[in-house]
């Protein structure tokens, strides 16, 4: 193996300093964290439920997007009760990281926005209607479905 493979492949990420960095980038960017752990927790253990192949796009604190979209979300299996041990791009992420998750009402396929037929519907207001049976929830509906804000 080359040198410099070799430094890659011997670093470890520490998920402590990741976590403190979490922290500090929540306290000076946002003035209300308005889910817990457990409510996230038991958001997507519902939704896995009634919706499990649900488009979102998902916006995490720290993260200079405006929101990566995912088909799918997180199975049952996968909820920890401090993170979500699923494969995202990036690997695991704690609950806290979550800035906000948008459902929308019509998800446009990366490279295919301006192909109406390439576009695909989901009935946020089922989704919605079946959260609101369930908790009280930091949401805010728009022209194009509704977010769930983990801070504000």
């Amino acid at each position: 193996m080359p040198e410099d493979m070799k430094s890659i492949s011997n670093k470890t990420f520490d998920f402590v300093n990741h976590e403190l960095e979490v922290d500090k980038i929540i306290r000076s960017k946002f003035n209300d964290s308005q889910m817990s752990n457990a409510k996230w927790k038991k958001l997507f253990m519902y939704l896995a439920h009634i919706c499990p192949k649900a488009h979102a796009i998902w916006k995490f604190v720290g993260s200079d997007n405006d929101g990566v979209a995912l088909t799918g979300l997180p199975e049952i299996d996968e909820l920890e009760e401090t993170f979500i041990n699923h494969r995202f791009w990036f690997g695991p992420m704690y609950y806290k990281e979550i800035e906000w998750v948008s459902f929308p009402n019509v998800v446009k396929k990366r490279g295919f926005e301006t192909v109406p037929s390439q576009n695909i519907s989901q009935d946020t207001d089922f989704i919605l209607s079946e959260l609101i049976k369930i908790g009280h929830w930091p949401i805010e509906e728009n022209a194009n479905g509704f977010i769930i804000y983990g801070h504000r």
